[in-house]
């Protein structure tokens, strides 16, 4: 007795029961509240079984937008913004190899437009010798000379990088931002080269977010050089034309109950910042002296030891803070600053939240615009569960039928293998935090299929055994042996071109390949090793030493 108990604890189907139970827990909560509030808005007395069925919640299996409803979103990323700000940056990086070598004469005129640079030159020497100069130092610039100017362009393998670059942080800026929202099942995906695709499952408010994902979150610090009333206040300083190394940035309000001057100011500054936003490595949301909403940083160590040069060798002047052209805040500098500040705005503290949620997950590289917005309703989510549901139903009930009728014991052994592969994709999907979607499920429903054809394939090639007159327990070894290169072979095929739909589909064809993928995982778990180990099972605890096929 003791010995047949044991046999009983230590066999292999424990083993796949003791991974249920595990994955039940993890799986599945109840929620006797969600079945009384279904109750109360039916308006009728639910019996025990409907409460237990409404009760039970898989919280962590996150539900694609097309079954809980939503938005859904194509951004396109503004890829050709990203290389003029490359450019951007290179023509600031010149003035120090300018200072370098000593350049006697620099550029009278600098001008970034689109995808050139324009440096131009009082004489033809001078230009000849930046040409040269450039052409040996900056290796990622690409420069043509005519007559006094010198053209500079990414080089093509440079300019590339950055379009690629742009799009895939775009899409790690938005995911990070996204995520701080706290809704489950948000997908961001590149889509092409230059598209991003952007699913908000059951979002509240879709504006909000709308307006978080094109915030560039720019932050420059900039150190003041006038403030003026209007532009035209600035501009005549200048004969009414701006120098191309300075620009004008106009103010954010920022009444207060204390001063009410700053409002509609504007700031002449450098078109080079003093310091980018690059360096936060968190941001939160405070209060400033007169308790209004601000948000404070912190900067990386290289932020801050630039951030104390800033401050302590301008004190007296004032530092612009400006996010995406637009000055939040341009305090005196008191004295030398560390690694910590803070931006006032008159922030409400659901627009100081967002900003610090942006600055927290960085500053995109590129322009975000809305290409498209297309609303998936609730009703018609639930539709599409439904619908689901019942098609796992119906295909589930004719294996049954056919099951049983063709293979009597054997098929029913193989409909719980079916049931079970069903489990370990729900299960599989939670863990990795995958979201099910409508074409999902028309991957759970082809796994079905694959997996009646894993039994079939074994059971045929127990039955060829069985007509050799071999023995019951030599024969069903055989067939599981023999069929599982079969089985492997054509599970690893189909899995490959899973993968290669995963890679390179779309957001539709990326949630049927993951389900698909996930699926063939089970079938073999399931469909293999479960299954043989409830014949080991029944053969080795029971007086059944044979089945009939």
């Amino acid at each position: 007795m003791t010995a047949r108990i044991g046999r009983i604890l230590f066999s292999k189907l424990m083993l796949w029961a003791m991974i249920a139970a595990v994955g039940i827990f993890f799986l599945v909560s109840i929620d006797m509240k969600k079945a009384d509030k279904l109750e109360r808005e039916s308006g009728r007395k639910f019996s025990f079984v409907e409460k237990v069925f409404h009760s039970i919640n898989m919280s962590r299996l996150k539900l694609g937008i097309d079954l809980q409803g939503g938005t859904y979103l194509v951004l396109g990323v503004e890829v050709d913004k990203a290389v003029e700000l490359k450019l951007k940056l290179d023509n600031k990086n010149l003035d120090q190899l300018f200072k370098t070598d000593n350049l006697k004469k620099w550029p009278v005129k600098r001008d970034v437009s689109g995808s050139k640079l324009l440096l131009s030159f009082e004489d033809e020497q001078d230009a000849k010798i930046c040409f040269n100069l450039i052409k040996k130092k900056v290796l990622s610039l690409k420069t043509t000379l005519k007559g006094y100017d010198v053209i500079c362009a990414l080089t093509p393998a440079e300019e590339q990088r950055i379009r690629l670059g742009s799009v895939e942080q775009a899409v790690n800026v938005l995911s990070n931002r996204l995520s701080g929202f706290g809704v489950e099942g948000i997908v961001v995906q590149q889509h092409g080269e230059k598209q991003i695709v952007v699913q908000l499952p059951g979002v509240n408010d879709p504006e909000r977010v709308k307006d978080v994902i094109t915030k560039t979150a720019k932050l420059d610090f900039k150190l003041v050089e006038k403030v003026a009333r209007s532009e035209s206040e600035i501009l005549d300083d200048f004969d009414g034309e701006l120098p191309s190394d300075k620009m004008i940035v106009k103010g954010k309000s920022n009444r207060t109950d204390f001063d009410d001057e700053d409002s509609g100011l504007v700031y002449l500054v450098s078109v080079f910042p003093d310091l980018t936003g690059d360096h936060i490595v968190d941001a939160r949301i405070t209060y400033d002296e007169y308790n209004k909403v601000a948000v404070s940083f912190k900067l990386d160590s290289s932020g801050a030891r630039k951030f104390r040069e800033i401050t302590g060798n301008n004190i007296g002047k004032s530092l612009g803070i400006i996010i995406d052209d637009v000055m939040y805040s341009a305090p005196t500098i008191q004295s030398e600053i560390g690694g910590q500040g803070q931006i006032s705005g008159n922030f409400t503290p659901e627009e100081g939240n967002d900003l610090a949620l942006v600055l927290r997950s960085g500053a995109l590289v590129a322009p975000i615009k809305f290409e498209q917005e297309t609303r998936v309703g609730a009703s018609l989510g639930q539709d599409s569960i439904s619908n689901g549901l019942m098609s796992c139903l119906i295909a589930i009930g004719l294996l049954f039928i056919f099951s049983l009728f063709y293979y009597k014991i054997a098929g029913f052994f193989a409909v719980m293998a079916i049931a079970y592969n069903l489990f370990l994709i729900l299960l599989l999907l939670s863990y990795f935090e995958s979201a099910l979607t409508l074409s999902g499920i028309a991957g759970m429903i082809l796994t079905i299929g694959m997996a009646i054809d894993a039994s079939i394939l074994i059971y045929e090639g127990i039955k060829e055994e069985l007509k050799k007159g071999i023995p019951f327990r030599k024969a069903l070894n055989d067939g599981f042996k023999g069929a599982m290169i079969v089985i492997l072979d054509s599970n690893i095929t189909t899995f490959l071109t899973g993968f290669i739909l995963f890679k390179f589909g779309g957001p539709v064809i990326k949630g049927f390949a993951v389900t698909l993928m996930v699926g063939i995982i089970a079938t073999v778990l399931s469909g293999v090793f479960f299954l043989k180990s409830l014949f080991d099972f029944l053969l080795d605890n029971t007086k059944i030493k044979s089945i009939k096929f």
